[in-house]
């Protein structure tokens, strides 16, 4: 560690948080900000929620201030951390976030930023509890350490960093609007289907498709002929687009390959998890040669005669389908899924053919550009990566 450095516990640096019963307040209205209200993508508030003390949660209760960082300690590889702006000042947290008020000698923005990096959250797994819901007590976030340089330090490891986050930002503003362009020659050509103006025949999707689930994983063999194959996550199912950055193998009967194999053209769905993944999409393109998809994800084959992927895709992932997804899906708390008979009786829309393929067009076009932006996406990423490694060991602070 370069010299002016030394490690140090969170919790010598922290202040305490003040808490709240809301519901004594009945009426008085407040900001609520749950894991919901963050986003992220980018580690920032963007739903809170606006709210009476009556219908305060139980975990409404934390008073947050200005500064205040904001911990998720439920799966907090989800990375739900933020930053609280003026505008939420005096406002109240969900008690599912440590509150972290930094003290004098701290820098709250290169604490932010440390607490997010994957060698923080990476090292923070060794301390979880629970199998489905990995969580970690603020306790023991708190006891966690991290490097400390002098606060002039600190601050130029700031502007390092904010000076890349920017640069992600407009990466990320650019893929957005390569998305909203296919999104508007949909509602161009279509119209929207929460209304279906143009009054186009409705089937259920299994009417028009063959879909499948797809294999389990930790089966027993015994003594059948198997193989290794490469098979998709629900990590590698985006909204919109497909995650290939990191593709594993399972092993699979021989028997199975032909029945769960991927074919170009294929729409995938997930059934599930957080509530915004639930029925998000993609279409498979023969990406990688080859390839099955796990039971979490729903495998949609089109029948030709009626449907064109790009078109199903995109209506599945709009705001009717969601609406449908949302709708129809079993519910916990903040977690959602759908099972095969509710994608099956998915209200699919038909306008003609010669619009689909018409949009099919417009979409594949849009995608050439979209797989370059990707590529320098990930680049940026990896780049910042690299660069947040850099700052935090001390190599790269001028």
């Amino acid at each position: 560690m370069p010299e002016g450095w030394e490690w140090r516990r969170i919790r010598d640096f922290v202040k305490k948080v003040d808490s709240i019963d809301p519901t004594r307040s009945s009426t008085k209205r407040f900001c609520y900000i749950d894991i919901d209200s963050i986003d992220n993508s980018n580690q920032t508030i963007q739903n809170p929620k606006l709210i009476t003390g009556k219908e305060a949660p139980s975990r409404a209760r934390q008073i947050i201030k200005k500064d205040d960082i904001l911990f998720s300690t439920v799966r907090p590889y989800l990375k739900n951390i933020a930053l609280i702006d003026e505008i939420y000042d005096s406002q109240v947290a969900s008690t599912g976030f440590c509150v972290i008020r930094v003290t004098e000698g701290v820098d709250n923005k290169y604490l932010f930023y440390y607490l997010k990096s994957d060698a923080f959250l990476s090292e923070l797994k060794r301390y979880y509890r629970g199998a489905n819901y990995p969580a970690i007590s603020d306790s023991e976030l708190l006891r966690q350490q991290f490097p400390l340089p002098p606060l002039e330090t600190q601050r130029k490891i700031v502007a390092i960093l904010e000076k890349a986050e920017a640069t992600q930002r407009l990466r990320a503003e650019a893929d957005a609007l390569m998305q909203s362009l296919s999104e508007s020659a949909f509602i161009n050509l279509f119209g929207n289907p929460l209304e279906n103006p143009s009054g186009w025949k409705v089937k259920r999707l299994e009417d028009v498709s063959e879909i499948v689930s797809g294999v389990t994983k930790g089966r027993k063999f015994k003594d059948q002929a198997t193989i290794w194959v490469s098979y998709l996550r629900v990590a590698n199912v985006q909204d919109g687009y497909l995650d290939l950055a990191e593709i594993k193998e399972i092993e699979v009967l021989e028997s199975d390959v032909d029945k769960y194999a991927l074919t170009p053209g294929d729409v995938l769905l997930t059934e599930g998890g957080d509530r915004d993944k639930l029925g998000r999409g993609a279409v498979w393109n023969g990406e990688v040669p080859l390839c099955l998809h796990q039971n979490h994800i729903f495998r949609v084959r089109v029948n030709p005669e009626f449907l064109t992927p790009e078109y199903l895709s995109m209506l599945t992932g709009s705001t009717y389908g969601k609406t449908y997804f949302l709708k129809s899906a079993k519910q916990t708390t903040g977690i959602a899924s759908i099972n095969s008979t509710q994608l099956k009786n998915f209200p699919t829309f038909l306008p003609p053919l010669e619009l689909q393929y018409e949009f099919s067009e417009f979409v594949k076009r849009v995608e050439v550009v979209k797989r370059k932006q990707g590529s320098s996406k990930q680049r940026i990423t990896m780049l910042f990566e690299s660069l947040t490694n850099n700052v935090f060991s001390g190599e790269m602070t001028a």
